[in-house]
């Protein structure tokens, strides 16, 4: 048999599986059972290790350029420019507000100042109508609500709007 086949011992010590363990009596040994490791990323503010060199840190501190776009010390991206990223907050909004103003409007034309059309069985059961009629008022002051708070959303943003490249 060669060295490559025997497969190593496996240790449980706690929460982490090692073939190494550093305190082997505190240690379950794993026997029969294929134990896979998947390597997770690190926080960006983590270290490698408790030995880390000031030439590291001052280098993770450092903005990079990688492909003309600006590289933070943990290696991400740095968030697109804030105006291309205002202007497009600034037009999902306006989108969100038209699609508000649109329902709004529908709800209140369908309200028709408090005397709806009776649908169905309505005219039977009055109490269905009274509940559509409800809906309706709750429909509506829902819209008028969502339409101040995008109002409010978009006075926040600046002004000057930039068109996304």
């Amino acid at each position: 048999m060669a060295g490559a086949d025997v497969p190593e011992r496996i240790y449980r010590c706690g929460n982490e599986y090692t073939n190494a363990p550093t305190q082997p009596k505190d240690c379950q040994v794993m026997q029969g059972q294929t134990i896979t490791v998947i390597q997770g990323t690190r926080p960006s503010g983590a270290q490698a290790g408790p030995a880390t060199s000031n030439a590291t840190v001052r280098t993770k501190m450092t903005p990079a350029v990688a492909n003309g776009a600006p590289v933070l010390g943990g290696g991400a991206p740095e968030p697109v420019d804030a105006k291309v990223r205002d202007a497009q907050k600034r037009a999902i909004l306006v989108a969100e507000l038209q699609q508000t103003r649109e329902r709004h409007a529908q709800l209140v034309l369908e309200y028709n100042a408090g005397e709806p059309d009776l649908l169905g069985g309505e005219a039977r059961n009055h109490q269905k109508y009274l509940d559509r009629l409800a809906r309706l008022k709750a429909g509506i002051a829902r819209a008028e609500r969502d339409m101040d708070s995008l109002q409010r959303e978009l006075s926040r943003l600046p002004s000057n709007p930039v068109t996304p490249p």
